[in-house]
């Protein structure tokens, strides 16, 4: 199964102004996207970061997920800006 994984507010708490450095990891999560790396699923985390501001988050948010002990096999940035999403696959990281 290929697995698409938002970053913020999903694996870790960042704060409204958006300074990515000092976002927060929250540990039970990545656990839980861990273990879906673990039974051979592919990991791929998708990311807004920049998508409004044009600025290129990719290498500090790659560090980040390195540091945080996150398994996966890709980081995409571009994702949507977007208030809602509404899809017949989605699920909130509460309901893994």
């Amino acid at each position: 199964m290929n697995i698409y994984v938002d970053v913020d507010e999903t694996i870790c708490k960042t704060p409204t102004s958006r300074i990515y450095t000092d976002s927060i990891p929250i540990e039970s999560n990545i656990k839980k996207i861990n273990k879906f790396y673990e039974k051979g699923h592919i990991i791929i985390y998708w990311t807004a970061r920049g998508t409004l501001t044009g600025l290129d988050w990719s290498e500090l948010t790659k560090n980040q997920l390195d540091n945080w002990g996150c398994k996966y096999h890709k980081l995409k940035m571009g994702k949507p800006a977007y208030d809602l999403l509404i899809c017949d696959k989605t699920k909130r990281i509460e309901e893994i």
